[in-house]
């Protein structure tokens, strides 16, 4: 299957959940193609502002909407029995999943702690060898038995890159500098797992330039204010991770004066003129 000939199914906070998804289609006999924009990975934070899609054929849109969309509803009656058991339970195949998700710099922090020692009392450091070659590539912080915060060094250049800060044993915001230039382009803020906000800065000035909203894993809202200037100069609106309708504001008066709409395959289907503060 050809990118030019696909059509958008999904856009994922992350290729690790664009790739699950893609498998269980794929289990299913439906092709699906991952499609991502991070600079050949040199740029894993990009793929927070810009989206992972999931592609399909036209033809195999339906089918693969009913089966994402049943595996999507099954997922949300296990959400909550699913993490208290994880709040409880640690397993050995944790840390192999975690590296995983480290190196994607979204929505890792989740995932970070081997374990929560809920019943310790320990308050110090655990330092982990990710890459088997005797470099520290994760420090975990403990407060009386509590993972406090989690620091990162993701390129093994012996400098901290990332920054996850947690609160009773939960990851509440993380900090990552995904270009190693020593400067942090990434901050993201967690309501709990599958819903959070990150502000990106996407021309390394320090200051953010989109932020993306993500409600249960899927890209929800994009607004794009560069310099973290207070008017929004894009609004894009999604549906079940799909572009909907993007909102301009042209004269940048704080006020959106366009909306274009988008047809499922995320072509420009119209434009009219709006009046809509920002």
């Amino acid at each position: 299957m050809e990118n030019d000939e696909a059509v958008v199914l999904r856009t994922y906070s992350s290729e690790a959940v664009a790739s699950i998804a893609a498998a269980r289609l794929g289990s299913d006999g439906v092709e699906a193609l991952v499609q991502k924009d991070d600079c050949g990975g040199a740029y894993p934070a990009l793929q927070a502002s810009a989206g992972v899609r999931l592609l399909v054929r036209p033809e195999d849109l339906e089918r693969a909407e009913r089966i994402l969309g049943e595996i999507e509803a099954e997922e949300d009656k296990e959400v909550v029995p699913r993490a208290r058991k994880q709040d409880r339970e640690a397993t050995k195949a944790d840390p192999l999943i975690l590296f995983a998700l480290f190196v994607l710099g979204v929505a890792v922090g989740y995932f970070l702690a081997p374990s929560i020692m809920d019943q310790s009392t320990y308050t110090g450091d655990v330092k982990r060898d990710r890459n088997a070659r005797g470099t520290v590539g994760t420090i975990y912080h403990y407060e009386d038995g509590q993972l406090a915060r989690v620091e990162e060094d993701r390129n093994y250049d012996g400098k901290i890159d990332a920054w996850h800060k947690y609160r009773e044993g939960k990851i509440r915001s993380s900090t990552s500098d995904d270009n190693f230039d020593g400067q942090p382009e990434a901050w993201t803020t967690y309501i709990d797992r599958f819903n959070y906000v990150v502000r990106m800065d996407t021309d390394a000035d320090g200051k953010p330039d989109v932020t993306v909203f993500f409600a249960n894993g899927l890209v929800q809202k994009r607004d794009w204010h560069p310099n973290d200037s207070a008017v929004i100069e894009r609004r894009q609106l999604y549906e079940h991770g799909v572009l909907k309708e993007e909102l301009v504001d042209a004269d940048k008066d704080g006020v959106f004066d366009q909306r274009i709409t988008f047809d499922r395959y995320e072509r420009p289907s119209g434009t009219t003129k709006v009046w809509i503060r920002n």
